[in-house]
């Protein structure tokens, strides 16, 4: 039996906009447009925006909402102020990640967490598992009912409809209008550039992605989120790290608090981290011809010693990196290694992992 796509509240605009749609993750979603040369330059010089409604929308309420998510999350929700929102991980008891997301602080016992499309059933049950019947945490998934748009570029703030929440800091929400429609604002975004992540309403899908295209903001699709975030420095689940990786060895230590309170897998983190680790996940950059792609061999003197979990162009830096796993004592800056293309070693050199960085100059490294 042929399982349907799932599909979201935008997928009929994104037909008419002559989208080449593929499947993500059990999605059919836009992977461009135009091109995703065309889309990932809008969104580093001026405004571009991406249906990001696949990703999952869970609230958190309750008398004990603050306190069961400081149980589950590796960062604890109840210190953010309301109106506040950060990054954090979910880790299995092992210390494996379950996935990455953000926690929103909504209200007093409100918080919202946004996490990746994948694997949402397993991360519902792991939920509900640790919630037990509690009447005191009550854990509502709203994703089919809404809609989620990411508009990501240096030109956001210059955009009429968002006027409301220009004065919103990295990492700050807030309810408000635009247009009409009623929505939850985030600055927070997944390209390295300035953004901001919109909630609304499903039935207000249509009006909230025509009010951008009205002020010219461009559609993107998920090749360009992809060659932005990969610029950026920004990690996939499912490719960069998954239950197999630890954030120690992901290069994700600063999304966990290991000096205050407890969470799941705290104690396996503990123990990892006194012992150490034995690979390290780190960004390259190629010095030879050829782009690198996910499960390309990483080789050092003839020998195999880890794989590309994520490659490409970087459109912004004209140069072609990538991200992977190899042994920590090749995991120094400037460290030659070669990567397998069509069965021939190409050279390439450890470099810093955030390849591009908003403000900064951004020349190709060590070349």
């Amino acid at each position: 039996m042929i399982e349907l796509l799932k599909k979201t509240p935008l997928n009929k605009v994104h037909h008419e906009l002559g989208a080449r749609m593929i499947d993500f993750a059990g999605w059919q979603l836009p992977v461009w447009y135009t091109s995703i040369l065309e889309e990932h330059r809008a969104v580093r010089s001026g405004a571009g925006m991406f249906d990001v409604s696949d990703m999952g929308r869970v609230w958190i309420t309750g008398r004990k909402a603050g306190a069961f998510l400081d149980r589950l999350l590796t960062k604890r929700a109840s210190r953010l102020e309301i109106g506040y929102s950060q990054l954090c991980l979910l880790c299995l008891e092992d210390g494996g990640i379950l996935d990455d997301l953000l926690a929103y602080r909504v209200g007093t016992d409100q918080y919202l967490i946004v996490w990746n499309a994948g694997g949402i059933e397993q991360k519902l049950g792991w939920l509900q598992r640790w919630a037990g019947a509690d009447p005191d945490i009550v854990i509502q998934d709203k994703s089919a009912g809404t809609v989620m748009v990411a508009v990501q570029g240096p030109a956001v703030c210059q955009l009429q409809n968002l006027k409301g929440v220009r004065h919103l800091p990295r990492f700050g929400q807030a309810r408000t209008r635009i247009e009409d429609v009623e929505v939850l604002v985030a600055r927070t975004g997944y390209t390295g550039e300035d953004g901001f992540e919109i909630i609304a309403d499903a039935t207000n899908a249509l009006q909230l992605w025509e009010s951008f295209m009205k002020q010219g903001v461009k559609p993107c699709g998920l090749g360009a989120r992809d060659s932005l975030r990969l610029e950026a420095g920004m990690l996939l689940y499912g490719q960069d790290m998954d239950k197999s990786t630890n954030p120690f060895e992901a290069g994700l230590a600063w999304l966990v608090e290991m000096e205050d309170g407890d969470f799941i897998g705290k104690s396996a983190l503990l123990e990892i981290r006194r012992r150490g680790v034995n690979r390290k996940h780190i960004g390259f950059q190629m010095t030879g011809p050829g782009i690198a792609r996910s499960g390309y061999k990483i080789v050092k003197c003839g020998q195999e010693v880890g794989k590309v979990t994520s490659g490409g162009y970087a459109p912004t830096l004209n140069v072609n990196v990538g991200f992977g796993y190899i042994p920590i004592e090749l995991a120094t800056i400037g460290t030659e290694i070669e990567i397998m293309i069509r069965n021939k070693p190409m050279t390439a050199r450890v470099v810093n992992r955030q390849f591009y960085k908003r403000g900064a100059q951004n020349e190709p490294q060590g070349i």
